[in-house]
């Protein structure tokens, strides 16, 4: 199962290591699940040191050790595509998630991409929160 993470679930894991995305980080590390991201995600992870109470070498350390795949850039014109059907600082999580052909894309960005209007306009692609994926993993 290929899964495309976005960085608020990473930021998760690291603030609550016992909460349900640091599970999924867990079943990375395991081969359970394959995890992937792309250095923008892993820029907007390195953005937060102040929040996370990190340094960027530590952030850095944590993506390294958790055994994601990490894909260049997305690039504008990767994103272009979906102009106007979402909003423009999500277009890159959905572009990576089509361009390294994962099922699915964990978040928790509720306002933007957890939404069902939102949901439907890329299916296939599953965009899930962290429950509602280990929810379905059991099931496998």
């Amino acid at each position: 199962m290929r899964i495309y993470f976005d960085a608020s679930v990473i930021i998760a894991a690291l603030l609550s290591p016992s909460g349900g995305s640091a599970l999924l980080l867990q079943y990375i590390k395991t081969g359970k699940i394959h995890g992937i991201i792309s250095q923008t995600v892993v820029e907007e992870v390195l953005s937060k040191t102040k929040k996370l109470k990190k340094t960027e070498a530590e952030l850095e350390q944590f993506i390294t050790t958790s055994n994601f795949i990490v894909r260049r850039h997305i690039l504008i014109e990767e994103t272009e595509q979906y102009q106007g059907m979402i909003a423009v600082e999500d277009a890159h999580l959905i572009a990576g998630a089509h361009l390294t052909k994962c099922s699915h894309l964990v978040t928790l960005d509720k306002q933007h991409l957890l939404r069902v209007t939102i949901q439907k306009k890329f299916l296939p692609l599953k965009i899930l929160s962290p429950k509602e994926l280990l929810e379905e993993i059991v099931l496998l």
